[in-house]
């Protein structure tokens, strides 16, 4: 008993030991960190070892608002460049347009790993992969942007309007069944549904007929994938959490779903290429063409693809469906600016059934309404990148190699660049006179900028046209004011309130 004694209390001393060992690691980074950025603002109120995370959860809760807003809290109190601290790790957040300019326009500034690897893979699953969103490597990231590019050009785009007017179509013909007046209609659902149907069918010739079929599985799945994302990055211990195991399960099945029923169509279509039948001319065979079925490219196989096709797949439907929403909140909330919507609607469309492609250019303040509402409630408020090298900004170093996130949801709402930022106020982007450029160039990037910036941004932006003003064309609708009016954050940023409406139709 007395050799057990002893053992065990060698033990408990190694272990002690170990333990001394690692803080005393943990404490010199965090004191190095610390002094070399001792002059750049921080919040006080640190925790000496967690650093800002208690400080963030705190603030977050206290305002109760998503973590951008808490960002930009901390901007007005800390100036346009600041760090974090979670542990020993410094992060930086930027709001100066140079810095903006420097990062976003300098592909030697790279995405950081850490902050990608959720995407890459969540909770044991292989989620985005080393897709267009979370590849990391510049030179391989590269060469999947030059596959994908034909598949996003103005003249394949174009090509694309019938689709996007069968779909508003066949949204409008399910809200006629609620344009009572009386039933209560949340329009973000509803725009999630056509926006999921419209990606399938154009990109993969997918009928996924979410607008007519409650039973269709892919909105319950994209759903619980973000949540599952949010997750991850609000709580990192959920990995290991055995409070979150149904949480981790239902996602890793959520995001298999999504995957498998990709595997299922690249797969077909290869083979219906080799076989020699008719293919349509969506995306994903523009995709196969470039990259020679998948076969004669080491760098893009059926993983890949599959990245590719889950990016797609969320990225084209979730953020399009999150502008179309907030654009009908603030309509509900600025009816003087829905009453001009509505009229430029009715001079420039009438009664036509089908929209075309020329008649989205004389969609001049409805262009205007989406910006504004991108400015305020963009659906991915910034980015990351990893330094290449040292960068000063008003007496102000970030290190190499360092976290550096800018904000284009926190710069939308500084006065230095935007006048009375917090009105809703489209004509804001209403083209200058005298040709002078906006002082809010590097301060408004919803879709991002420079070689990274959203493939899909054109995509986007004729796809909320088309549903927008179809909408208009045939309903009223009225927000129910008593609905939260916060933002929720599921990866994305949507409306808290779902864009609860009640409609009618115009007669």
């Amino acid at each position: 008993m007395a050799m057990i004694l002893t053992v065990l209390g060698y033990v408990a001393l190694l272990i002690l030991g170990i333990i001394g060992v690692v803080l005393a690691l943990v404490s010199a980074a965090i004191l190095r960190t610390e002094y070399n950025l001792r002059d750049v603002p921080t919040a006080k109120n640190k925790s000496f070892f967690l650093g800002d995370i208690k400080y963030l959860g705190n603030f977050k809760e206290k305002v109760d608002v998503p973590l951008a807003n808490v960002l930009f809290l901390m901007a007005k109190q800390l100036g346009p460049v600041y760090y974090l601290r979670i542990f020993w790790k410094p992060h930086f957040i930027a709001s100066a347009p140079e810095i903006v300019k420097e990062l976003l326009l300098n592909s030697k500034h790279t995405k950081p790993q850490e902050v990608y690897r959720g995407f890459q893979k969540l909770y044991g699953q292989r989620f985005m992969g080393h897709g267009l969103v979370s590849e990391v490597d510049h030179e391989k990231w590269f060469h999947r942007r030059a596959i994908m590019n034909p598949a996003f050009r103005r003249k394949y785009l174009m090509s694309l309007v019938d689709e996007f007017n069968a779909g508003s179509e066949a949204l409008c013909q399910q809200l006629k069944e609620k344009a009572d007046g009386k039933t209560e209609v949340l329009m973000l659902d509803e725009l999630n549904k056509v926006t999921l149907d419209v990606i399938a069918k154009i990109a993969f010739s997918m009928e996924t007929n979410a607008v007519g079929d409650p039973s269709c599985p892919f909105p319950s799945a994209i759903t619980t994938a973000l949540r599952g994302m949010q997750k991850f990055h609000d709580r990192p211990w959920s990995t290991v959490d055995p409070w979150s195991t149904s949480m981790r399960r239902g996602t890793r099945e959520a995001i298999s779903l999504v995957r498998e029923t990709g595997r299922e169509q690249i797969q077909e279509r290869i083979q219906a290429r080799k076989r020699g039948d008719h293919v349509p001319n969506d995306l994903l065979n523009l995709i196969l063409d470039i990259a020679k079925d998948l076969e004669r490219d080491n760098d893009f196989q059926m993983e890949n693809m599959l990245d590719e096709f889950v990016t797609l797949f969320i990225a084209g439907q979730e953020t399009t469906s999150n502008l179309l929403a907030f654009t009908f909140v603030q309509l509900g909330r600025y009816p003087e600016v829905a009453k001009r919507l509505q009229a430029e609607v009715d001079e420039v469309l009438g009664q036509k059934h089908t929209i075309q492609y020329e008649d989205l250019a004389k969609l001049e303040y409805m262009m205007r309404v989406l910006k504004e509402t991108l400015r305020l409630y963009t659906p991915v408020g910034g980015t990351t990148r990893v330094t290449a090298h040292p960068i000063t900004y008003k007496g102000i170093t970030i290190p190499a190699k360092a976290n550096v996130t800018v904000m284009s949801v926190i710069m939308s709402r500084m006065e230095e660049y935007f006048d009375d930022p917090l009105l809703f106020n489209p004509d804001r982007f209403k083209p200058s006179e005298d040709g002078s450029l906006p002082r809010h160039l590097y301060a408004y990037f919803p879709f991002s900028m420079g070689q990274r910036s959203c493939i899909g941004q054109q995509f986007a932006l004729i796809e909320s046209r088309i549903i927008l003003a179809k909408l208009l064309q045939r309903f009223t609708f009225r927000l129910d004011q008593s609905q939260s009016f916060g933002i929720l954050d599921e990866l994305t940023a949507k409306p808290m309130g779902r864009c609860m409406n009640y409609i009618t139709l115009r007669v």
